[in-house]
């Protein structure tokens, strides 16, 4: 890797970024990301590279960004849409296994496990002294606690952000509640909740919920410094446990699993907990999974989730199958949200019925036990999705939306539902 950017042009690059800004402008804002005040912004999960030129297209006027492309891509998205966000992928805590690769370069996929590994020490081990890898996938966790490690951390991401002209880096698997599913078989010392309660010499000292804290705010000083930002995954924050500080540590989250629950206490404690993260601004991006392309209900509910609690940086993506894929429903033209969420009680408006204003609608979730039926003072118009899918090779997305006109509709328990008030100027085809 020694063909990557020097530190010293880091150093160099890193007064350009931070004066250039001036101290009103907000990280996010600073770092690229697009405003959502007014839009459903959808920031896709990654983008096939054989992309013709009516795909590449398509996804620059429809996605607001993307991650682990490779420079070429990244250009030829940016010719159409020059402020197209586009992010870097890695590991937070853990390293790479040698047959798991990432762009080190912005134009090469590899890895550096081959001087990774030649540090011991780097590594987190057990009590037998061994070496402690994931039960998912085969990736080792560090010792994020080790100086000389969280050096070569930080100056190794910044010159692959560099050279790939990223907004940032998405850290994944960076959540310390992963560690006693993934870890705790090889250490018994990470099972249950002893990331939070156990102290490791280690770590001096620390617990690793703790030494997490530590070891991403040093991160996320480093790199905003250089005018770039840190999202680690952080998952649905369903975790009751999980006491870990991801709201104040990093510029953001990516929240894989965002929603995905049918368990009242976890939908509510995850809600509020994000809802920490984008009361400060903070880039928060949603990303869920569908079963099949045509659950329309759950995609309804993705979507009203999202728009039920989403701020100034907040993204969403969700999808089955291919995913270079776009929803009608992502194109529903709701305006503006009236006002910022400050809490989740304040749109709850019977038990388990939330609702948020918006300049031409509302949205609706019912996490309740019961079905309710909403009534209206004058008409209002459901909005209906069809079709959806994969964009074809002629850089179409199928699929259209549908306006059912109401004065009172039912939504039944974990549904999520979004009126407008009158039809669209141009509804869709």
């Amino acid at each position: 890797m020694s063909n990557l950017v020097p530190g010293k042009l880091i150093a160099f690059i890193l007064c350009l970024l931070t004066f250039a800004a001036g101290p009103q402008v907000s990280l996010a804002k600073k770092f690229g990301f697009p405003e959502t005040i007014s839009r459903i912004a959808i920031f896709a999960d990654q983008l096939p590279p054989q992309l013709n030129d009516a795909q590449v297209k398509f996804a620059a006027t429809h996605y607001v960004g993307s991650q682990k492309l490779t420079l070429d891509l990244s250009k030829r998205i940016r010719k159409y849409n020059p402020d197209f966000v586009v992010i870097h992928y890695h590991l937070g805590i853990w390293q790479q296994q040698p047959a798991h690769q990432f762009i080190i370069d912005g134009k090469h996929w590899g890895n550096d496990w081959p001087f990774v590994t030649k540090h011991e020490d780097w590594f987190w081990h057990n009590e037998r002294g061994e070496r402690v890898r994931s039960r998912m996938d085969g990736k080792y966790l560090m010792n994020i606690m080790n100086p000389e490690f969280r050096r070569y951390w930080k100056k190794s991401l910044a010159r692959q952000i560099i050279a790939g002209k990223y907004q940032g880096v998405f850290l994944d698997s960076s959540s310390p509640a992963l560690l006693p599913w993934e870890a705790a078989h090889a250490d018994p010392r990470l099972a249950k909740d002893a990331v939070i309660k156990r102290p490791f010499k280690e770590l001096a000292g620390l617990t690793w919920s703790e030494a997490y804290e530590d070891f991403m705010k040093d991160l996320t000083t480093f790199l905003e410094f250089l005018g770039f930002a840190t999202l680690p995954n952080i998952g649905a924050l369903f975790t009751t446990w999980d006491t870990t500080d991801y709201y104040t540590t990093a510029s953001g989250a990516f929240m894989e699993g965002a929603f995905d629950t049918t368990s009242r206490k976890d939908w509510k404690l995850a809600m509020e907990r994000t809802l920490r993260l984008i009361r400060n601004d903070k880039i928060v991006i949603f990303q869920s999974y569908l079963k099949k392309p045509n659950d329309y209900r759950k995609r309804m509910y993705y979507l009203a989730c999202y728009l039920l609690i989403k701020g100034k940086y907040s993204y969403l993506f969700y999808f089955v199958g291919p995913i270079f894929s776009w929803y009608p429903e992502w194109e529903v033209a709701l305006g503006k949200y009236q006002r910022p969420v400050n809490s989740l009680k304040a749109l709850e408006i019977k038990p388990g019925l939330y609702a948020r204003e918006y300049e031409k609608g509302k949205v609706f979730v019912n996490i309740g036990k019961r079905t309710r039926v909403l009534s209206f003072e004058r008409p209002v118009y459901v909005v209906i999705p069809q079709g959806g899918g994969p964009v074809t090779k002629n850089g179409h997305a199928k699929g259209r939306l549908i306006y059912q006109k109401a004065n009172q509709v039912k939504i039944v328990p974990w549904q999520g539902l979004i009126v407008l008030y009158n039809l669209p100027d141009k509804p869709s085809p």
